[in-house]
């Protein structure tokens, strides 16, 4: 009589034991699918959030036509480094013999969902202006893979190329390379020179015609604008 009054009570108990059994392994079984979805999902928004962007500072205009050609040829977003400062020549000479700083608008990308990030900036006085350095060292995010293109009205100087590196270096970048374009040249011919040089430079994979050779070891920088 125990026994089965022992019995009779425990029932509940039992049936409620198996009916979470069966749902937890039931779930379990639901999931595993799911979480491959939710995994390959992720990596594929993270592979998209994930892209170059051309950031430049052009005070003539010529880092712009090199900036746009880049984020053409490369379907890279583009963004202006705005400076604060009115910047005659003057103003330059200070910055570049007394690495002066820049004052700049805040930027208007978030620079962690990009990489690489190539930035674009002239040279004076053979080192690279002031407002490219501000945005290296102040405003790119540390770690950050960073190629730098610079303009000029000559061929890019061989310790200048070194003092860029070392500035990307210093400021805890990754320095993926330092080029250098001559200025002075139309939209069209900056275009021109730039897809030759995606030719046989690897960046991110230049689309189209503009790709390097599948064969084509990476090269030295290029001639014109070294």
């Amino acid at each position: 009589m125990l026994n089965k009054t022992l019995i009779i009570k425990l029932a509940p108990v039992l049936f409620a034991v198996l009916l979470i059994g069966c749902a937890g392994a039931d779930a379990q079984i639901q999931k595993a699918p799911a979480g491959i979805g939710a995994d390959a999902a992720n990596a594929q928004a993270a592979d998209a959030a994930i892209k170059p962007l051309v950031a430049y500072y052009s005070r003539t205009g010529n880092s712009r036509k090199v900036a746009s050609a880049l984020a053409k040829h490369l379907g890279a977003e583009v963004a202006e480094i705005q400076s604060e400062k009115d910047r005659g020549i003057f103003t330059i000479m200070g910055e570049q013999w007394f690495w002066g700083d820049d004052r700049q608008k805040p930027f208007e990308k978030n620079l962690q969902d990009y990489s690489p990030i190539i930035v674009v900036a002239p040279v004076y006085f053979m080192q690279l202006s002031a407002p490219g350095r501000f945005f290296i060292e102040e405003v790119i995010p540390d770690g950050s893979q960073v190629y730098v293109f610079t303009t000029s009205g000559g061929p890019l100087a061989g310790f200048s190329r070194k003092g860029i590196e070392e500035l990307v270096t210093e400021s805890g970048l990754i320095a993926k390379g330092v080029h250098g374009f001559q200025a002075g040249k139309t939209q069209e011919e900056v275009d021109s020179l730039v897809c030759e040089f995606l030719k046989k430079h690897q960046i991110t994979g230049a689309p189209g015609e503009c790709a390097p050779a599948a064969d084509q070891e990476p090269a030295g920088d290029t001639k014109e604008g070294t």
